[in-house]
């Protein structure tokens, strides 16, 4: 007899709302709390991962000891990691003929390394997408060009995965025969029946990761970068917090630098101090 798989326990409509009002509180995502299908099927893993029977049970281990740390998990559960290599390339192509050279005349990368900080890296994509584009433009400039990557990520469970760095045939899609061949490794033998892919050792050695909650940015960070990507993280923040992420991010940027949103997340009214270069780029003046 085939066995059945057990049914999600339920969620009702005010747990869920609770749930989403304390991952608003710890992490700034906003989730609808009329999404219950969805929060019920992110939750849902969590559960069985600590052996939880109920929604009812869990929403009382967040508000007991402990809880901050279960918090945090929960804003990882409802967090969206959809990601993929050069997505807008737009930003990558503009970054070559434009931002790049204007950087490099300021001083980045001979008076200072010049640094790409993918603010919300999620798997890595966007990181090593901006590597494999500093590397490109480094290697047809004169003399030795100082360059450094910095991903940041409010999931420490995915930011593991991104220092890995390791993707699957399908998750490399965006990258052309040549960009394979040049930026990384090959598995020998498939596993598990799927061949893999690892960002080569020149561009993981120049890249660091941490673990950082946009909305309520450590001061203690060590980061002064270049360029930031903000891209598609904005829409799931409340408008408040995404003023709280906007600006925490302007405080890490250069003067003269570029703060790149994705292109469903121009800034309407862009704070003061930063100009619109072009359709979601903008330099910090």
């Amino acid at each position: 007899m085939t066995p059945t798989l057990a049914e999600p326990p339920y969620l009702s409509p005010d747990i869920a709302a609770a749930l989403v009002a304390i991952a608003v509180e710890i992490g700034g995502i906003a989730v609808a709390p009329s999404k219950r299908d969805f929060i019920q099927m992110r939750v849902s893993r969590r559960l069985r991962e600590i052996g939880c029977g109920d929604f009812e049970s869990y929403l009382a281990s967040l508000k007991g000891p402990g809880g901050d740390e279960e918090a945090r998990r929960l804003v990882e559960a409802l967090t969206t990691h959809t990601t993929s290599f050069f997505r807008e390339r737009v930003h990558y192509d503009w970054l070559t003929a434009e931002g790049l050279p204007a950087l490099v005349a300021q001083g980045a990368g001979r008076e200072r390394p010049l640094t790409v900080w993918s603010a919300a890296c999620s798997l890595g994509s966007e990181l090593w997408s901006a590597g494999m584009t500093l590397d490109a433009f480094a290697a047809k400039q004169p003399g030795e060009l100082r360059w450094a990557l910095v991903g940041t990520d409010i999931s420490r469970k995915i930011l593991r995965r991104a220092a890995n760095a390791v993707f699957t045939e399908d998750e490399i899609s965006g990258l052309d025969e040549p960009m394979r061949r040049a930026w990384l490794l090959r598995s020998a033998a498939p596993q598990k029946g799927r061949t893999l892919y690892r960002i080569a050792p020149e561009l993981r050695g120049r890249a660091r990761l941490a673990w950082a909650n946009l909305v309520d940015l450590d001061p203690r960070m060590s980061l002064t970068a270049d360029v930031a990507f903000l891209r598609n993280v904005l829409i799931y923040f409340r408008p408040d917090d995404q003023r709280r992420a906007v600006a925490n991010v302007l405080g890490r940027l250069r003067t003269g630098g570029y703060l790149l949103t994705g292109h469903s997340e121009s800034l309407s009214e862009p704070p003061a101090g930063l100009r619109q270069v072009r359709t979601s780029v903008y330099q910090k003046v």
